[in-house]
């Protein structure tokens, strides 16, 4: 600790956060591997219901005869396409998020067992890359998500017109915002 703690560069002393290992363990269980277990059972249980069957029972077929085919509908279509998009943005924003933090995390766990001998440039580094994943969510969301980047817009655009989508009531109806709360709600 002592020899971390001195910076010969500067001749000046700073400060260093080192954990116990028990510390390390659960700070790390709790804000990470508890959360990403969960996140993983989730979606799990997502994917699951997209993989079944979406025809009713039907009665069993003889050996001999061809499988029936099911003429597409077009509402189960649209469906299973939106659920296959939503399945796959859960995906990355999960996946970026496993990438950003995943880093600092093992290393928090495994550096007091190596003797603290993770370079501290090496933590700063894994921190930000955890801090950048924070930053990247937003982003993600509008490449992913129509409906997220047109809000995303709307908000940076200061409301911009262009990025609203027609209103069913056509140009007659008067249109302006207000702020709530510090939510902008559109007004008819």
């Amino acid at each position: 600790i002592q020899q971390r703690q001195f910076n010969k560069a500067s001749n000046s002393t700073y400060c260093i956060f080192m954990v116990n290992k028990p510390y390390a363990i659960t700070c790390s269980v709790v804000a990470f591997y508890i959360p990403f277990l969960l996140m993983v059972l989730a979606y799990h249980r997502i994917y699951e219901p997209q993989e079944q069957p979406q025809h009713p029972q039907e009665p069993p077929q003889h050996p001999q005869e061809p499988p029936r085919q099911h003429p597409p509908d077009q509402h189960s279509s649209h469906r299973m396409r939106t659920e296959t998009k939503a399945a796959k943005t859960l995906c990355i924003i999960m996946g970026c998020f496993c990438l950003c933090w995943a880093p600092f995390f093992v290393t928090n766990v495994v550096d007091p067992f190596i003797n603290y001998s993770v370079p501290s440039k090496l933590w700063t580094a894994f921190l930000w890359l955890g801090y950048i994943n924070s930053g990247l969510n937003p982003f993600l969301y509008a490449f992913l998500n129509k409906a997220f980047r047109r809000a995303f817009l709307i908000i940076l655009c200061c409301g911009d017109q262009r990025y609203r989508r027609p209103s069913i009531l056509g140009q007659a109806v008067p249109c302006s915002t207000t702020t709530i709360n510090g939510s902008t709600h559109v007004l008819r």
